[in-house]
């Protein structure tokens, strides 16, 4: 018995293979009896593109919509406290003090309405 050269080997293994290809993974009529298998898997990969498409529009929304609420949630402390500033006591009457208008001497006092 002879020893089979490298060359036998690679011959025969490239062979097998391409037989087992022909054979068993490729046969002419494969897309014709699996139509359905085949429109389901282009189907599925259609979806998932789809759904990877619109995920990552919804990732970028919510990141814009991240900054922009830090912003107005800046621009509402800053209005905030310019209005606390603004409506204290000392602020009001210095501003009323130019038009004329001054502190009252008397306590204010209720006045009651009955039915």
């Amino acid at each position: 018995m002879t020893k089979p050269t490298w060359k036998k080997l690679i011959h025969e293994l490239r062979s097998r293979t391409n037989e087992f290809y022909v054979n068993r993974l490729a046969p002419e009529n494969l897309l014709v009896t699996s139509w359905r298998l085949v429109l389901f898997i282009v189907v599925l990969a259609v979806l998932v593109v789809y759904s990877s498409h619109k995920v990552d529009q919804k990732v970028i929304r919510i990141n814009k919509l991240k900054v922009e609420l830090k912003d107005l949630r800046s621009r509402h402390i800053d209005m905030r406290t310019t209005l606390m500033t603004l409506s204290k006591t000392t602020n009001v009457a210095e501003e009323v003090k130019m038009s004329g208008l001054l502190y009252s001497s008397d306590a204010p006092y209720k006045i009651k309405i009955e039915d």
